[in-house]
């Protein structure tokens, strides 16, 4: 039996003891103090990392969250604006128009916005002919009304302007049938030369062609709302 025993021994030695050799020269690699500090650095880089990921995953999920509510507030503020009554805008850029309602547009079209052009008049006074921009609401609508020509009007064809109350300051058709006041001596209305429309021509006023003039006309009352971009 002995025999045996050492038998057995000579048989495996040859493995068994370098593999003891080796796992011992192995631990004591692992538990020296600096294998130990550089572990430990592994370690809490990855848990830094698995935090730092968690962390993002919830930051993006509050900032969609955040945009989703502030996408609802600016609807919400967006639908208090829209008027219940026909409005109109106007876009000074492409001088077109739009006649909408709450829910649909009723009518699309041309129309001519200011000239952009500064006039300089005896003493230095000044007239700039832009169409104003923002909302606008009608204040009057009156029909076949005359123009009360101003003093720019005289300058620009270089002719010296009569008296404040001269009635050649009188002019008939020249605004056309429809005319719609949105304050300040600025007005939606016609205009005889339609050639013209579409393009940035006017004093400040829009100029719409006579059908379209009479369809917003037709659906606008006081109180409705002009919007000019």
């Amino acid at each position: 039996m002995e025999t045996e025993d050492k038998s057995w021994f000579r048989k495996y030695a040859p493995w068994i003891i370098p593999f003891i050799l080796c796992y011992l020269i192995f631990a004591s690699l692992i538990y020296t103090p600096q294998i130990q500090n550089n572990a430990f650095l592994v370690k809490s880089w990855f848990t830094q990392l698995n935090l730092t990921s968690s962390s993002n995953a919830g930051g993006i999920g509050k900032q969609i969250q955040t945009s989703k509510s502030n996408l609802s507030t600016l609807q919400n503020k967006l639908s208090d604006l829209i008027p219940d009554k026909p409005y109109v805008i106007v876009n000074t850029t492409d001088n077109r128009f739009e006649l909408r309602n709450s829910k649909d547009t009723i009518r699309t079209g041309v129309c001519s916005t200011g000239k952009d052009v500064l006039l300089i008049g005896p003493k230095g006074k000044k007239w700039l002919f832009k169409t104003p921009k923002g909302m606008f609401s009608v204040l009057l609508k009156r029909k076949d009304a005359p123009w009360i020509k101003p003093d720019w009007a005289y300058i620009e064809e270089g002719v010296k302007p009569p008296s404040a109350r001269s009635e050649d300051r009188i002019e008939y058709g020249s605004l056309g049938k429809y005319q719609i006041s949105i304050g300040d001596n600025y007005m939606l209305h016609g205009t005889l030369y339609k050639r013209f429309l579409g393009l940035p021509v006017t004093h400040g006023c829009v100029r719409l062609g006579d059908e379209d003039l009479e369809v917003i006309f037709n659906n606008l009352e006081k109180g409705s709302k002009v919007f000019i971009f």
